[in-house]
């Protein structure tokens, strides 16, 4: 059982805790990838939270993965939940470009 407190920490478009984020660290860079056919967490659910983001004005970038052509075999593997895409090949592709952002 979670308290309500904790059920609102991790309801992922409760607006008043993005709001108390985004003025908490207006600073951070959030940046994912979605399958649209990824059956077990919709893909409406994360492109309302990336809406959520920009209205907030945070640098936020949703990349969805719409078909087959988006497989590259390196980072994206698949189309189900995960792309069974690694943290490793994740940070080696993004990390650079968050680290330029921040840099100053």
């Amino acid at each position: 059982y979670f308290k309500d407190e904790n059920y609102i920490m991790r309801a992922i478009l409760n607006s008043s805790h993005l709001i108390l984020g985004a003025n908490v660290n207006p600073n951070i860079i959030y940046v994912s990838y979605h399958s649209i056919k990824d059956l077990a967490t919709p893909a409406k659910d994360k492109i309302e939270l990336y809406k959520c983001f920009k209205q907030l004005n945070l640098d936020a970038t949703l990349h969805l993965i719409q078909d087959e052509k988006d497989i590259d075999g390196k980072m994206i593997k698949s189309l189900e939940h995960g792309m069974r895409m690694t943290d490793k090949a994740l940070f080696r592709k993004e990390l650079p470009l968050m680290l330029e952002k921040l840099k100053d």
